[in-house]
């Protein structure tokens, strides 16, 4: 990461890795030069460019010319996979926090001013803030909102549950990050494929806990031209079994618990591929998410194993889509407290695709 007096450092940086979508691109940068006007001085723009042309640095040029704040542009050559892009972004980043945001995503008006306040009130062994989100879809169109109803901290048990029991608890644009716990804890590690930033949550929130933001900063988009449409498959599951593995590692809550909560992740993760594949009436392909990567959901030492159903006490914010389950025989643990292997079949309602997402 770039190193300099820390008197001449911005308060915020917020990165954005980039690839191949100048009009992604401009819109996500646009959201941030409005929503960023009012505490420009404290603010940082980079940009890490893994393009094929140059159409995203005229972007960048064209809409950072007038910006009275900082920003550092990069355009790599030769491009670089997806999550060393990210990582470049956060490397040309000099703030004292950190933000993510992809080129699909934006920030909403009034998120300068909340942000840099929150920053501000941080006490000084928080290192992690966590903010809320408005769900769209590509056309922008609100879904839902995610937002806490209340500002507090949790303590890393705390942040570790929330984090490892619901598999959307966080998304990448809600998080701001001190910039010497990235320094300690290191960047998004690039041997995990896709769910690179749950490891990274993991890591941090394991250390630091989070403070909830009761404010809604960005819109997070949901589509599939997205990165993370192509997540469900074995491979990621086979990713979060390892991220679980080090969760366990961690030492901060027993092993016991956290596979109960990998069951409840999975789970969810599992239904929600299949319910946005059926929200399209494309019921083979969700037909296709439980046949492929529920039979290898859930690997405890070695062993792949069965997703297993959620708790009678599901948590309040997990997704469940029109999909349901026939069981000969479950459980969610076994007398050690390991996840058990379930002998489930998957199978898709046919039901309407108008529901909309809770």
């Amino acid at each position: 990461m770039v190193r300099e007096d820390a008197a001449a450092r911005p308060l915020l940086s917020i990165t954005m890795p980039t690839r191949n979508r100048p009009e992604l691109l401009e819109r996500a940068l646009g959201s941030v030069l409005e929503a960023m006007a009012p505490v420009a001085e404290h603010v940082e723009v980079t940009v890490s460019d893994g393009s094929d042309d140059d159409a995203a640095g005229q972007v960048v040029r064209r809409l950072m010319a007038a910006w009275p704040g900082g920003h550092q542009y990069v355009w790599n050559r030769p491009a670089l996979e997806l999550t060393q892009n990210m990582n470049r972004s956060v490397e040309l980043a000099s703030g004292e926090w950190v933000q993510q945001l992809d080129d699909d995503d934006s920030l909403l008006p009034g998120a300068g001013e909340a942000m840099i306040e929150a920053i501000r009130a941080a006490g000084a062994g928080e290192a992690v803030l966590v903010f809320g989100a408005e769900i769209v879809n590509q056309h922008g169109v609100r879904r839902r909102a995610q937002r806490f109803r209340r500002g507090r901290y949790l303590e890393p048990r705390k942040a570790l549950r929330r984090l490892l029991r619901n598999s959307s608890f966080v998304r990448e644009p809600m998080v701001l990050v001190r910039r010497t716990a990235l320094e300690r804890e290191g960047l998004f590690d690039t041997t995990v494929g896709g769910p690179s930033d749950t490891d990274m949550w993991v890591r941090l929130f394991a250390r630091y806990g989070i403070r909830c933001v009761p404010r809604s900063t960005c819109a997070y988009t949901i589509h599939e031209s997205a990165a993370t449409s192509g997540m469900w498959n074995p491979g990621t599951i086979r990713h979060l079994g390892e991220i679980f593995d080090r969760a366990v590692a961690q030492g901060v809550v027993p092993e016991r618990t956290v596979r109960r909560w990998q069951a409840d992740f999975l789970n969810q993760f599992i239904l929600a591929g299949a319910w946005r594949r059926l929200r399209l009436r494309r019921r083979a392909d969700a037909r296709e998410v439980l046949a492929e990567v529920a039979p290898g959901a859930c690997r405890v030492h070695g062993r792949d194993r069965r997703a297993a159903p959620p708790p009678q006490r599901a948590s309040k914010n997990a997704l469940i889509p029109p999909a349901t389950r026939s069981s000969t025989a479950s459980s969610m643990s076994d007398q050690s407290g390991r996840v058990s292997c379930s002998r489930e079949t998957w199978s898709v309602t046919e039901r309407s695709p108008r529901r909309q997402l809770p």
